[in-house]
This record gives C-alpha cells, sequence and structure tokens, in this order.
C-alpha cells in the first residue's frame, strides 16, 4: 500500500480541528471545477462556431479554388477538367466566371458580382439546399438566376417557381474604352429569377449565381474564365489534393482551399479561441492560490501528526509526498467534476439548444464537442496541480519544521 496515498486520502475527507481549512479546502475544489467547466463549454462553444463558419463559407467557396497567378482571366482550354477528375478526393468540377455587373428591376439598380457556374457548382457548394424557389439554372431555353436574399430586398423580385420575375444584368465589356457617357461599354441581357439563397449577409448582398454560358455571353468572355472550382469527396485530404494539382498544373496557376481562401475569418477565430484559452487558465492559476493556503493551514492543522510519522522514522520526503498528494486530490477532484459538469451542459445545448441567439446566421448557439480539447485542458490542470502541490509543500515541509523534527 502506498501510505502516503492512504494518509492523504483520509485528510481529504476528514474533518479538520479547524472549520475554515475545510472552507478552504471546498473553495479551492470549487474554483477548479468552475474553471474547468467553464474551459470545456467556452472551447466547445467556439468549436461550434468555427465549424458554423466553414459550413456557411463551404456552402458557397469551393473545397479548392484555382486561379491565374497573373491577370484575372485564363483560357479553359489550360486546365483539363478530366485531368483534375482524375486526381483522388475530387468529385466535382466546375469553371467559373466572376465579375461585378449592374443588375435593374424596374427603376431600382443594384451592383453585384455575377458568377457564372456550371452545373457542378450547386452539387458541390450545397447551395440548392439553402435556396428558395427552383433551385435549378435552366427552364428549357430560359437562363435563370439563383440571387442571394440581400439582392432580393434591393431589388424587390419574386423568386415564386409559379411566375417568371426578370431583371436586366447589364455586363461589363472588358474590351471596350469606359468612360460615364459610353453606354456601350454595357451590354444588357434579361434574367429570369429563380431562386434565393441565404447564407450570410456578406454574401447575400453581393452574389447572383447564373449559368455559365450567360455570363460568357454578357461579358463577351468567349473561352476565358476567372477560375475554376472544385468539390472533394467526404474525408477527402485538401492539402494532399492541392499538392498534386499544383505538380498538375504548374507555377502559372494559384491553388486554395477553402481554408486559405477565407484564412483571416479561421485565423481570427482560432485566435480568440487560445486568447480566451490562455485567459482561463491565468484565472485556474489564480484560483490555485487558495489551495496553497489549504494546505498551509492543512500542514499547522496536522503538526502532531507530523511530529508522530517523524519519530517512528518517516523521512522529510515521505510526509511532503502527504500533502503533495493532497493538493493533486483537490486539483482532480475540482478537473474532474469540471469536466463531467462541462461535458453535460455541451450535450444538453447541442439537444436541447436552450441558449438562443438573436440576429445571427442559426438561432442557438452551436457546440462542438472534441476530445482533444478535455485532453489538453485536463494535462493543463495536472500540471498546475503539481506545481502549485510540490513547490509549496516542499517549502513549508523544510522551512516551518525542520528544527522541530530534528530536535
Amino acid at each position: 500500500m502506498n501510505v502516503p496515498f492512504f494518509i492523504s486520502k483520509r485528510y481529504l475527507f476528514s474533518k479538520k480541528s479547524r472549520n475554515v481549512i475545510n472552507l478552504i479546502s471546498g473553495i479551492s475544489v470549487f474554483g477548479i471545477f468552475i474553471s474547468t467547466a467553464a474551459m470545456v463549454i467556452v472551447l466547445s462553444g467556439f468549436n461550434g462556431i468555427e465549424g458554423l463558419v466553414t459550413s456557411l463559407y463551404s456552402s458557397f467557396d469551393p473545397d479548392i479554388k484555382i486561379t491565374a497567378q497573373t491577370g484575372k482571366t485564363f483560357s479553359s482550354d489550360l486546365v483539363s477538367k478530366e485531368k483534375l477528375l482524375e486526381i483522388e478526393g475530387v468529385e466535382y468540377v466546375s469553371n467559373v466566371i466572376e465579375e461585378i455587373s449592374m443588375v435593374k428591376n424596374d427603376d431600382r439598380w443594384v451592383t453585384a458580382t455575377m458568377k457564372g457556374v456550371e452545373d457542378d457548382y450547386l452539387k458541390m457548394c450545397d447551395l440548392g439546399k439553402l435556396a428558395k424557389g427552383k433551385k435549378e439554372l435552366k427552364d428549357g431555353n430560359i437562363n435563370k438566376a439563383i440571387i442571394g436574399l440581400g439582392l432580393q430586398n434591393q431589388l424587390l423580385v419574386s423568386s415564386n417557381s409559379e411566375l417568371y420575375s426578370y431583371v436586366t444584368v447589364y455586363g461589363l465589356l472588358r474590351n471596350v474604352k469606359q468612360s460615364q457617357n459610353n453606354k456601350e461599354g454595357f451590354k444588357p441581357e434579361a434574367l429570369s429569377v429563380g431562386g434565393v439563397f441565404n447564407i450570410n449577409p456578406e454574401f447575400d448582398h453581393k452574389y447572383f449565381i447564373v449559368p455559365i454560358d450567360f455570363a460568357e455571353y454578357v461579358l463577351e468572355y468567349g473561352k476565358d474564365i476567372s477560375s475554376v472550382e472544385l468539390g472533394l469527396k467526404e474525408g477527402a485530404d485538401h492539402w494532399k489534393v492541392k499538392a498534386e494539382i499544383e505538380t498538375l498544373l504548374g507555377n502559372d496557376f494559384e491553388v486554395k482551399t477553402l481554408y486559405e481562401q477565407n484564412e483571416l475569418v479561421f485565423k481570427t477565430n482560432e485566435t480568440e479561441k487560445w486568447m480566451v484559452f490562455l485567459i482561463l487558465g491565468f484565472i485556474m492559476v489564480l484560483s490555485t492560490f487558495n489551495i496553497i493556503a489549504s494546505l498551509t493551514m492543512l500542514i499547522l492543522d496536522k503538526k502532531k501528526d507530523i511530529k508522530t510519522l517523524i519519530s517512528i522514522g518517516a523521512s522529510r520526503q515521505f510526509v511532503g509526498k502527504i500533502f503533495v498528494f493532497e493538493g493533486l486530490f483537490i486539483n482532480l477532484l475540482g478537473a474532474l467534476s469540471g469536466l463531467v459538469i462541462g461535458l453535460i451542459f455541451c450535450l444538453l445545448q447541442m439537444k436541447f439548444k436552450f441558449i438562443k441567439l438573436q440576429n445571427a446566421a442559426i438561432d442557438y448557439w452551436p457546440v462542438e464537442i472534441e476530445i482533444l480539447d478535455f485532453v489538453m485542458i485536463f494535462g493543463v490542470i495536472m500540471a498546475i496541480a503539481v506545481i502549485s502541490s510540490y513547490l509549496p509543500v516542499k517549502y513549508l515541509i523544510k522551512r516551518h519544521f525542520k528544527a522541530s523534527f530534528t530536535g
């Protein structure tokens, strides 16, 4: 039997001669419990927000995007869709034309970004799941657009599938010299509104999606395109696919993953997550001062017991282990209870969604549990526990009782 372990366990649950020691020990456990539970809940909340951001951007942006290193456009003949589809993990490929255009409905004018895409785009970005009205870009020979909710509100057009609501798109011709009064610099063309997507204001007020041949005609792009966008199979390694595409295409093209396309957004969320983790970790460090106070008073309270142990041959290291274990027990009790309560809270939020959000992309606070967070939190707590228990106990045993134990 590990005698110091057994004695420290008895001290943890036994009644002390001074009630204040029990009180301080309880406060210590409670402080670690609150800090641990807060870490679990907050980090899981940031995971949920990161997952939400990823899902929102993946609803519009592709898994992989290929653009020219120099210039705004490039010939579609330079990138073989067939070879891209042969790469392991690639499921969809769509040529894309993207350009700022004017959209008019009656006397309402809006500047927006026209995005001409092929059918695979709707499949890989799941935009059809978010759209109201019809979800296709063609109805026989009629070109249809899926526009953002913000643009719909500005233009006041209907997406009723039983009706054809037309707008006029003015494509900016790049081969015509532009001037303030040069109306020939724009090519107008009627377009039916068939659906509405609602992702977030950044996209909803900016984009409308059209068939690529419509964008090609209005802008007179010929064979030129703005980018090639790829959708990957579930579980595919984005970075591996990117490396293979770069090898295939060479240095004339820039290849970006979904993360790289929105790097600032993702890095901001990650930075906020770790900053909050550091702040909560600092609060946890402050809560360990209660443990130091609790151990100090416990050593004073058990002074007679310590003398008895020394008299029967116990070394200073043996006595020190008792109180180190005591500090570890306090930390462990608070940490485990905090992890369990934090986990239960997150599971309840995931199931019942009782914490609501106002004016957000979703109406509840998203939560996502990651095992790595639990391992990391527990590791940090135990590291703090070892330091906060070992150093003060070593000092107190050596300084305060050395004379009494050797005299």
